[in-house]
């Protein structure tokens, strides 16, 4: 992280601040589950609960009205 924030000219802590700390594994189960549950409903018509609100599986995920 230390180059990303030379790169862009902030801080560490202000970087960290601004993208965050989640772990890469962790937010590519996020990118990976969300859109499969969009799809699986508009084009499955498999109607899951993920889309519905904030899901204990993914509490990092906001929802935003």
């Amino acid at each position: 992280m230390p180059q990303l924030a030379r790169a862009v000219g902030m801080g560490d802590e202000e970087l960290r601040n601004w993208i965050g700390t989640l772990d890469p594994a962790r937010a590519l189960r996020i990118q990976q589950a969300h859109p499969l549950a969009f799809f699986d409903l508009h084009l499955r018509g498999r109607r899951g609960h993920l889309l519905d609100g904030p899901s204990a599986n993914f509490p990092e995920v906001k929802f935003i009205p």
